[in-house]
């Protein structure tokens, strides 16, 4: 009697639990989500789609997704927070956490100089005798820029990016005249912030010597296989079942980067084929792509070749288990992943703007001298955007985020989190209908992502 009494309670939980309704609150934030997506006007520019998780004492407290995932003549597939996009630069913060783990094991260190590492000497010619080191890589404070460009092809070789004189056809190209190099008073290793993405090309190319592993290989076996996620780096790799779980990132126009909010749906990247890597054959969805031509690859080659400063294809619900190990002190499932000295570290404060010594540019990506996104980045650590959100309003009283924002074909993400909280904010749009800096925002960032933080924000404080 006893155990068909116990039996019934564990069935009326059971039930209980799957006909739980959603909080008031959480019913309120859905609908603003999906009113940003459905309701013509709502949103400061027209989306395409959003995914949003709030993590709360160290778990999932809310998930929602509104949008649409892929947009064909055949077919509209509803957006999830499981279908994984191109997350633009918070690749940078993960591709950090899985190098800490080589800091860890003592293979690299932060403040050795980086030609250690790389096989070849690398110096600003413009400071020949200051040595660069890794911690300035990942701080955006080691003279390096990006120049024309920052990337190249399968058989090219990134050395050429800072040595003149290469063998290859393209390698004055690559040079770029030496404008991946700062140059002026105050602009040598160390001295100067300035955000640049061919940094991380470097610290993928001392990821790729230490280990002799790919990049994309690395990061897949020291963290996300450890975390039990499908993330990668190489989006090829996530060709099963016709690249079903990868959504395509969009803007309304002609192509390019041109928008027209007149102009169709024009698909960014992800589409329909997918290109595997820069220079890459791109192979339609329904295909099983060749990935042959990796086989001659040598690491520490090209290790721009994954797009290690923004190429990470992730969904919400991954990069929410990311977040939650790190809240965790480093431990996932009782496994460490990476060291509580190793976190703290990321995110110390390494540089914090000076307006006196004027030691660096706080726009971002921004030209310098562009003041529509000034005071977007004043602190930073390693891979780590450090935001106090009372310097931009948002709290009356101190309250400090950790973590990135990403932007780039159509993508603005942002993934926060808090550690004296346990909470956190994991947010993305999928694609903009007009240029999203035409609505007027009131701190550093586009009026779209200002408008997703202030609901987080006010998401965790309701739940």
């Amino acid at each position: 009697m006893a155990k068909i009494i116990s039996a019934f309670f564990l069935s009326f939980i059971l039930i209980a639990c799957e006909t739980e309704q959603p909080s008031p609150a959480k019913l309120e934030l859905k609908k603003k989500l999906d009113d940003l997506v459905n309701v013509p006007g709502d949103a400061p520019n027209e989306i395409s789609g959003v995914e949003m998780i709030l993590i709360k004492n160290g778990e999932n407290a809310f998930e929602h997704a509104a949008g649409l995932a892929r947009r064909t003549p055949s077919a509209e597939v509803p957006l999830t927070n499981d279908h994984k996009v191109r997350i633009a630069s918070i690749s940078k913060f993960v591709l950090t956490t899985a190098f800490m783990t080589l800091v860890e094991e003592g293979k690299v260190g932060l403040n050795a100089d980086i030609s250690e590492y790389l096989g070849f000497t690398l110096r600003n010619p413009n400071y020949p005798d200051t040595p660069i080191t890794i911690k300035q890589l990942v701080t955006h404070t080691s003279s390096i820029r990006d120049g024309a460009y920052y990337f190249m092809g399968l058989t090219e070789d990134f050395k050429d990016f800072f040595i003149p004189g290469g063998e290859n056809d393209r390698s004055a190209e690559h040079y770029d005249n030496g404008n991946h190099f700062a140059s002026g008073e105050n602009r040598g290793p160390g001295e100067y912030f300035t955000y640049s993405n061919l940094n991380f090309g470097i610290l993928s190319g001392i990821i790729e010597n230490v280990t002799g592993t790919r990049m994309d290989l690395f990061v897949k076996e020291s963290l996300f296989d450890k975390l039990g996620i499908t993330s990668s780096f190489s989006v090829c790799t996530l060709h099963e079942n016709n690249f079903a779980a990868m959504a395509t990132l969009y803007r309304r126009g002609e192509g390019g980067v041109t928008w027209d909010p007149q102009g169709p749906w024009i698909e960014q990247v992800d589409g329909d084929p997918i290109g595997c890597y820069y220079e890459s054959d791109a192979f339609a969805r329904n295909e099983t792509p060749d990935l042959s031509p990796l086989e001659n690859y040598v690491p520490g080659k090209n290790p721009t070749l994954f797009s290690p400063q923004g190429g990470l294809r992730v969904s919400s619900r991954d990069l929410a288990v990311i977040m939650k190990m790190l809240l965790n002190d480093g431990v996932h499932n009782g496994e460490r992943i990476i060291s509580k000295a190793s976190i703290n570290e990321m995110m110390k404060t390494v540089w914090k703007y000076d307006p006196i010594t004027n030691n660096g540019h706080t726009g971002g990506e921004a030209a310098e001298g562009d003041s529509s996104s000034a005071g977007m980045m004043t602190a930073y650590g390693l891979s780590t955007h450090i935001q106090d959100l009372k310097d931009w309003g948002l709290t009356e009283d101190s309250r400090v985020l950790y973590g990135h924002l990403g932007t780039a074909y159509g993508l603005e993400g942002q993934f926060w989190f808090d550690p004296l909280t346990n909470d956190g904010i994991i947010v993305f749009i999928t694609g903009s209908g007009d240029d999203p800096s035409k609505a007027k925002a009131t701190i550093p960032l586009l009026a779209i992502e200002e408008r997703l933080l202030r609901l987080a924000l006010k998401g965790l404080d309701d739940l």
